[in-house]
């Protein structure tokens, strides 16, 4: 009793746990999934495939069709699904090297060889240092102009820069040199190059263009799409290194991640690949932005090699991972340069109880025929890459994307939560009678904490004292366990994996602001954290033992 009197009084003076109920934190609920032929993978297999042929918008006779769902830990798809549009039997089968055009997941791929072959250091510098045409070029109008020198390398590459979408493509004088209620354009003012039908824009030619766009808004004021922004990028990067952008993007990323079906221009005849309408179209020194051709295979490697930090260090894929902005939606945000969709996943396939996912796409799609994507769910080490062609595709791709997020990312939950039951749940104790029970509790994520006995002493009690949002409620105080990423391996092989746990009590939902990231490290004796859990686990990743700091106790799983 002296003991919770003494300590209470302390958390007192220094402010007492405020956390939410059963709230959880942002990021994985579990580790990832090892076993990627789980009898729960295999049956969403077939409610894919089964799904996806029943759904009215996927036109088979005219598109083309290449999806693969992958996992970080498996280097063969976790499901694959290829289509021939019925309506073109001469052209090649479709398959995982059939050649597709991506148009906009091109900026992924620029931003990826950027942070590879560069780093984030580069993002804070203006880009005026690095474009010497836009530190001496004249705007159209100089009241109303891009003010370059606010505008940052990390900008273009976040959309968040506020120049023009575009120069050139998709223009109206590049088809018509006349509209009646427009005004008259001077010969100077048309654009001829950089559209379809038309040559590439040089350099001289684009920056002409680029000087006479208007901004769309302040940089870093709201985000906005911008494909010339890429070009700007590419620009910055030849001066930094000395190298043409597309030998860098090969050394980069295309040689290391050996992606043969990989072209940063149009590649010659190929008869392994399909071609529609948009696929002559020449961006020249705008392909960075959406000029690129790719196979969904090495859309999935390139996909792959992101999660796993292939060619990054974790650091910096962490950080790359993150938003920059919001959108004006409450599901969406922006990074660089993805499209960033905020996705709530159920938390068992037969709960009505979600948990928040970010799921990190860039989509891609132009010339009225293809439409791509490439999806990571960071918090569950998996993605999709999606590759549609034709007249009527974008049925087809839009089921496909829908598919992902209703399907697979459920699903991957489940399995990774019977993982977590498996190689985690269970009795944990010693001889003194210290104890702890590890379990799932039903409708919420992660392992969940229900008993912690230290030497006699109820610790769930003491801390359930010590939340005011579970005053009436102190003896029901649990802990719901998240993995943290710090991983190691001790010195006898087995792995050392850290879980921090959140408080909250049994059938008592969160309030609107979940607060819990604001609580994490709170409950602290001696410098030893009360939410810090560290697991020992055999090399197959079932637990062994659990050491809990605060209470200088290593418990053995029974």
């Amino acid at each position: 009793m002296r003991f919770f009197l003494e300590v209470g009084f302390l958390l007192v003076v220094l402010g007492s746990l405020s956390s939410a109920q059963n709230c959880p934190i942002l990021g994985p609920a579990y580790l990832p999934v090892a076993d990627t032929t789980s009898p729960t993978l295999l049956t969403a297999r077939t409610k894919f495939n089964n799904a996806f042929a029943s759904d009215p918008r996927v036109d088979l006779n005219t598109t083309f069709i290449a999806i693969e769902v992958f996992s970080s830990l498996s280097k063969d798809p976790v499901h694959a699904y290829y289509h021939t549009a019925y309506e073109n039997s001469e052209t090649a089968q479709v398959g995982p090297d059939t050649l597709f055009r991506i148009f906009s997941i091109s900026k992924a791929v620029t931003i990826y060889a950027i942070l590879a072959g560069l780093s984030d250091k580069y993002w804070d510098e203006p880009v005026i240092k690095y474009v010497s045409e836009l530190a001496n070029g004249k705007p159209r109008d100089a009241g109303i102009r891009v003010n370059w020198s606010e505008v940052t390398l990390g900008a273009l590459a976040s959309q968040m820069s506020g120049v023009s979408r575009d120069y050139a493509l998709g223009d109206g004088s590049t088809v018509l040199s006349n509209i009646p209620g427009l005004r008259e354009l001077r010969g100077s003012d048309i654009v001829r190059c950089g559209s379809s039908g038309l040559q590439a824009c040089t350099r001289q030619d684009a920056m002409q263009h680029v000087l006479s766009t208007y901004p769309v808004a302040s940089s870093y004021r709201t985000p906005n799409y911008s494909s010339m922004a890429f070009q700007l990028l590419a620009y910055a990067v030849e001066n930094i290194t000395g190298q043409a952008f597309p030998d860098f993007v090969r050394d980069q990323l295309v040689k290391p991640l050996n992606l043969t079906r990989t072209f940063l221009t149009k590649p010659g005849s190929d008869s392994n690949a399909v071609v529609v309408s948009g696929w002559d179209l020449d961006l020249g020194d705008e392909a960075p932005g959406g000029g690129y051709y790719q196979s969904v295979a090495d859309l999935t490697t390139l996909g792959r090699s992101i999660i796993n930090s292939t060619l990054l260090p974790p650091l910096t894929t962490r950080k790359w991972l993150k938003p920059v902005t919001h959108t004006a939606s409450l599901r969406s945000s922006i990074g660089r340069p993805w499209e960033i969709l905020r996705t709530p996943v159920p938390v068992s396939l037969s709960s009505m109880t979600t948990r928040i996912v970010d799921v990190y796409t860039k989509q891609g799609g132009g010339g009225n025929g293809y439409i791509s994507l490439l999806a990571l769910s960071p918090d569950q080490d998996i993605g999709a890459s999606i590759i549609t062609a034709g007249p009527n595709s974008a049925g087809a791709f839009d089921a496909a994307k829908e598919l992902f997020m209703d399907i697979w990312l459920p699903t991957v939950e489940q399995v990774a939560r019977d993982q977590a039951k498996t190689d985690f749940a269970g009795s944990y104790t010693l001889p003194d009678n210290s104890s702890a029970e590890i379990s799932l509790y039903p409708d919420e994520p992660a392992l969940y904490l229900s008993k912690l006995i230290s030497n006699g002493t109820d610790i769930l009690e003491f801390i359930g004292q010590q939340t005011r949002a579970l005053k009436g409620a102190e003896k029901l105080a649990r802990m719901w366990l998240y993995p943290m990423g710090p991983t190691a391996v001790a010195g006898d092989g087995k792995r050392r994996i850290a879980f921090r746990g959140v408080v909250g009590a049994e059938g008592r939902k969160a309030i609107e602001d979940c607060g819990s990231w604001a609580e994490g490290d709170r409950l602290r004796w001696g410098n030893y954290p009360g939410d810090l859990f560290i697991f020992k686990a055999d090399k197959s990743g079932k637990a062994l033992e659990v050491e809990v700091p605060a209470i200088g106790r290593t418990l053995k799983r029974m």
